[in-house]
């Protein structure tokens, strides 16, 4: 009896040493091939490692590690997803907790969803804690608003990294200097209104457009409907009524409400074109500053 019970723990030992060994193996497997950028494979193999670990931390590491990888290869909304299986976790702490929505919120803003992102930070922002990933969601908060266009929430989000942050006091003042020199109202990228383009071009063909910045096209269509009036005229003058009240009408009918219509279109995206300038180059002046 003594000698099974004995046979028994030597072989449990064993195996327990075989898969702690195979498992150390796996994960050094998966760093290698993250490190030779065969992301996809490494998170394949770190997907197999949590599932064959026991050990909670090592557990969270792969999924974290796992999560790099699909950020490593440009799929943020996947890292995303990744990072989100460990929130249902009620045993983090807030410094881990910290962490995890602080990477939600990166790669949100990396895919473009920039209010599920700004969720994220504005949750960092509850915790009763100071860390790297608590600092460092102020400067993407920042970053989130100036894609918003909320420019004045996003100088003073801008304005509490640098305050917190450890770096040097000449370099925290050329940012700030960034931040008050762009962050002007003067210097706003100018937005129009689509409804006072509509307006306008309700009132006087073709000033919409104007107003829109888009004088070819204002004078394009204002061609268009004095042809349209014209050719209308000429009709009544020789005689055919039935011409100019259904064929003449109707291209007056159509280049008026064309002109109008089209601002729907046009009015977005010179908005878009004006604010993604301003936005890319304050982003890329502030980032450029705080890397040097």
């Amino acid at each position: 009896m003594r000698t099974n019970t004995i046979y028994w723990l030597v072989l449990k030992f064993l195996l327990i040493s075989f898969f702690s060994k195979a498992q150390l193996f796996s994960v050094k497997k998966a760093d290698s091939l993250f490190e030779s950028k065969a992301y996809t494979l490494a998170a394949t193999e770190y997907e197999r490692c949590y599932f064959f670990i026991n050990n909670d931390t090592s557990r969270f590491n792969m999924v974290v590690k796992r999560a790099n990888c699909f950020k490593a290869n440009g799929d943020y909304f996947e890292a995303y997803k990744n990072l989100f299986r460990l929130l249902s976790n009620d045993l983090l702490t807030d410094s881990t907790r910290a962490q995890i929505w602080y990477e939600c919120a990166l790669n949100l803003y990396l895919s473009k969803y920039f209010n599920d992102a700004e969720t994220y930070c504005l949750k960092i922002a509850s915790l009763p804690v100071t860390n790297k990933y608590s600092i460092n969601a102020n400067l993407l908060h920042g970053l989130i608003l100036n894609e918003k266009n909320d420019y004045f929430q996003a100088n003073y989000k801008l304005i509490d990294f640098i305050n917190l942050s450890d770096i040097e006091v000449s370099k925290k003042d050329s940012l700030k200097k960034i931040v008050a020199s762009n962050y002007k109202k003067e210097n706003y990228p100018k937005l129009k209104s689509l409804k006072k383009a509509r307006k306008l071009s309700k009132i006087l063909p073709g000033a919409g457009l104007f107003y829109a910045g888009k004088p070819g096209k204002a004078l394009t269509n204002i061609s268009l409907q004095l042809l349209a009036v014209g050719y209308t005229g000429l009709n009544v003058y020789i005689g055919n009524y039935f011409t100019s009240a259904t064929a003449g009408v109707h291209l007056i009918r159509l280049f008026y409400t064309g002109g109008v219509n089209q601002l729907n279109e046009i009015v977005p995206l010179q908005n878009y074109n004006r604010s993604r300038k301003f936005n890319d180059n304050f982003k890329n002046t502030f980032l450029k500053e705080l890397k040097q």
